[in-house]
């Protein structure tokens, strides 16, 4: 609603107190203390409502700017600020990752997801991916998406609760991370708890290997949901 619009609504409420016979516009201007002409010409329109005058009128009818607004609205108004912003879209990475799934060359841009996240734009080192089904990894679900982080950082900050993508032969798969001595080690949700089950991993290897670090975990059926359901395993807004 503008201005134009609330003196519009304020004369029509005074011309039906008018026609109710609950105010004269002899007494209503000798009220709020200009003439009954003016009052009179106002109302059929002839002259425009001043700021002032209109802020009289308010007063007298004790009335404020939200009661010229419908209610219907002012309800569609408060339930539009109440409702979180939709975050910019990520790409997909070109195929899904996962046993038997090499790490995807490039992204499929007509494919996205909204950032689970609040952000004014989505950062390039970002990418969704579709996670295949992994026996070792009972944590995930075939149906679940993954944002990974695929920007130089994603090796500085091996957090024992971090998953990674590691290309290991010819498939991408997700993984948790143990520094050894000489080498890294890779767990999976089995072995997590047993290190002499993790699978070691050449240091030399390693920085080629590590393609992208796990930021948030989700499920694409989701993806209308605001926020989108799903678990962090970083901070959002850390590097």
């Amino acid at each position: 609603m503008n201005y134009q619009d609330a003196q519009l609504k304020l004369l029509a409420y005074v011309r039906s107190q008018i026609r109710n016979g609950e105010l004269t516009e002899r007494g209503f201007a000798r009220r709020i203390g200009i003439s009954q002409s003016h009052v009179h010409n106002v109302l059929k329109g002839v002259r425009n409502l001043s700021p002032n005058i209109f802020d009289l009128l308010l007063n007298y009818l004790h009335l404020s700017l939200l009661d010229l607004v419908p209610s219907d609205d002012l309800e569609a108004h408060l339930l539009s600020r109440r409702m979180p912003l939709r975050s910019p879209e990520v790409p997909f990475l070109a195929r899904p990752i996962g046993p038997g799934m090499p790490w995807p060359a490039g992204l499929n841009r007509r494919k996205n997801f909204p950032l689970p996240f609040p952000s004014t734009h989505a950062p390039a080192n970002l990418a969704m991916a579709s996670l295949i089904a992994d026996p070792s990894m009972r944590s995930l679900g075939s149906s679940d998406v993954a944002l990974l982080d695929t920007s130089p950082s994603r090796l500085t900050n091996l957090a024992p609760q971090g998953l990674f993508v590691v290309e290991r032969g010819n498939e991408a798969i997700l993984r948790y991370i143990r520094p050894g001595a000489h080498r890294y080690y890779l767990a999976t949700d089995a072995t997590l708890d047993t290190p002499s089950d993790w699978e070691p991993f050449p240091a030399s290897a390693f920085a080629a290997a590590v393609k992208a670090r796990v930021r948030w975990i989700g499920r694409e059926r989701d993806r209308d949901l605001l926020p989108q359901r799903g678990r962090f395993l970083y901070d959002p807004i850390s590097s």
